[in-house]
C-alpha cells in the first residue's frame, strides 16, 4: 500500500477576526468614557446613602436600657444626645436631670433643669426636677464648705417646689422638696413649715420615700430622734435609698448607738458603692471607736469619690494624726480649711487640728500654727481654751530660743 504523506498547512498568521472586533469595541468604549466622564461616573459610581441617624426617642430608649443595666454614665451620654436632637420633650429632660443627680453631677443637672423650666413652665414634674437639682447643688456647696451659697440654692429649691405644688397640689415629691428647701437651711424658725410640707407629702402618698426622708430630717433637727427614726424606716419600706440609711445612721449616732450607725452606713454604701457620704460617715464612726486604720481606709474612699467634701478631708486628717502620720494629716487639714475658707463654730475643729498638727511636728512650725490657733479661738467656745494653750506653748518656745 502506498501512503501519501502531505505536509500540514502553515498556521494562520496575525490576530483572529474576533480579537480584532474586541479591541475595536474596547477602543470605542474608552473614547466614549473619556468624552463623557461625568455622565459615566454618575452611572457607574453609586450615590452614597447617608448613614441612618437615631431619633431623640431612640436615644432616650437606649438611655433607659443602659440605666436599667447599671451603665449610668452611658445612659447620661444617650440622654445628652437625645436633648441635643430634640429639646422639646419634657419627659426626656426629667429623666436626664434625675440621672445627673444620681450621678452627683449637680451643676450639670441644674443647667439642664433651667433649660427645661423655660421649655415647659406649666409642667409640675419639670418644676419638681428643678427643685431636686437645686437641692443637689446646695448639698454640693455645703459639702465644699460654703453654707451661705448652699442656703441660696435651698431657697431656690423651695420656690421651685412651691411652683410645682401650685400647678399640681397632689404632687407628693414637690411637697418633699419644699420641705427640704426649708429644713436644709438649718434655721429653726423654718422647721415648723418644713414639717407641715413633709407631712402633707406623706398624706398624699404614704409610701413616698422622699417625704419620709425630709420629715425625718426635720424631726431629727428638733431632737425627736425616735420619731425621726420611724420616718426613715417607713421610707426604707418603700425604697432602699442610700440617703435614708445615711440619715438613719446619724440618727443612731445622735442617740449614742455607734454600732447601729455603722451598720446603717454600711447598708448605704452597699446599695450605692459611689455614695461618698456613706464612707465619710463610716470614717467618723470608726474614729469614735478608736479604729483608726478603718477610719483612714474609709476616709480615703470618701475623698476619692468626692474630693471636694471638706469634712471628709478633716476626718481623714484626724485618722492620720492618731496614726502619727503628721505630714499627711497637715495635707488633709489644709485642704479642709481651704475648702471651708472662713472658720465658724461648726468647722473650727479642723482649724484647731491643723494648728495642732503643725505643733506636733515641732515648735519650729509655730509661725505656721499660730494663725490657725487664733482663728479657732476667735470663733469657737469649745476650742478657745485648747487653742490658747497652743499659742502659749508657741510663745514659750519662742522665748526659750531668744538670745
Amino acid at each position: 500500500m502506498i501512503i501519501e504523506r502531505k505536509d500540514p498547512p502553515y498556521p494562520r498568521r496575525g490576530p483572529s477576526c474576533l480579537l480584532v472586533i474586541f479591541i475595536l469595541v474596547g477602543i470605542g468604549l474608552g473614547i466614549f468614557v473619556i468624552q463623557n466622564a461625568e455622565e459615566v461616573r454618575d452611572v457607574i459610581v453609586p450615590t452614597p446613602t447617608p448613614e441612618p441617624t437615631r431619633s431623640a426617642t431612640e436615644y432616650a430608649l437606649l438611655a433607659d436600657i443602659a440605666e436599667r443595666e447599671g451603665a449610668l454614665e452611658e445612659a447620661a451620654g444617650y440622654y445628652a444626645q437625645a436633648v441635643q436632637l430634640d429639646a422639646t420633650k419634657p419627659e426626656i429632660y426629667i429623666r436626664y436631670i434625675e440621672l445627673l443627680i444620681k450621678l452627683r453631677e449637680a451643676e450639670e443637672a441644674l443647667n439642664r433643669a433651667e433649660e427645661a423650666a423655660v421649655l415647659a413652665p406649666e409642667n409640675d414634674r419639670i418644676w419638681t426636677a428643678v427643685a431636686a437639682a437645686y437641692i443637689a447643688n446646695g448639698e454640693r456647696l455645703n459639702n465644699a464648705g460654703d453654707p451661705t451659697a448652699a442656703n441660696l440654692q435651698f431657697a431656690q429649691a423651695y420656690r421651685a417646689a412651691e411652683t410645682a405644688i401650685s400647678i399640681n397640689p397632689e404632687n407628693a415629691n414637690a411637697y418633699a422638696y419644699s420641705a427640704a428647701g426649708l429644713v436644709l437651711q438649718f434655721e429653726p424658725e423654718l422647721y415648723q413649715d418644713a414639717q407641715l410640707r413633709a407631712e402633707e407629702g406623706t398624706v398624699i402618698e404614704p409610701n413616698n420615700p422622699l417625704a419620709r426622708l425630709y420629715l425625718g430630717i426635720v424631726l431629727t433637727n428638733q431632737g425627736f430622734y425616735t420619731a425621726a427614726r420611724e420616718q426613715f424606716q417607713l421610707g426604707l419600706q418603700s425604697e432602699r435609698l442610700p440617703e435614708l440609711y445615711y440619715e438613719l445612721g446619724y440618727n443612731f449616732f445622735g442617740d449614742g448607738n455607734v454600732s447601729e450607725a455603722i451598720l446603717s452606713f454600711q447598708e448605704a454604701v452597699a446599695i450605692d458603692p459611689n455614695f461618698a457620704a456613706g464612707y465619710d460617715g463610716l470614717a467618723h464612726m470608726y474614729l469614735q471607736l478608736g479604729q483608726d486604720n478603718l477610719a483612714e481606709e474609709n476616709g480615703l474612699q470618701a475623698i476619692d469619690l468626692d474630693p471636694d467634701v471638706a469634712r471628709a478631708h478633716g476626718r481623714l486628717g484626724e485618722a492620720y494624726v492618731r496614726l502619727n502620720k503628721f505630714e499627711q494629716a497637715i495635707g488633709e487639714f489644709s485642704r479642709a480649711v481651704e475648702l471651708y475658707g472662713e472658720p465658724t463654730e461648726l468647722n473650727a475643729r479642723f482649724f484647731y487640728l491643723l494648728a495642732d498638727a503643725y505643733l506636733r511636728q515641732g515648735t519650729q512650725n509655730c509661725p505656721l500654727a499660730e494663725p490657725y490657733f487664733r482663728q479657732a479661738a476667735e470663733v469657737s467656745v469649745v476650742y478657745a481654751d485648747v487653742a490658747q494653750q497652743g499659742l502659749v506653748e508657741c510663745r514659750r518656745a519662742s522665748l526659750e530660743t531668744e538670745p
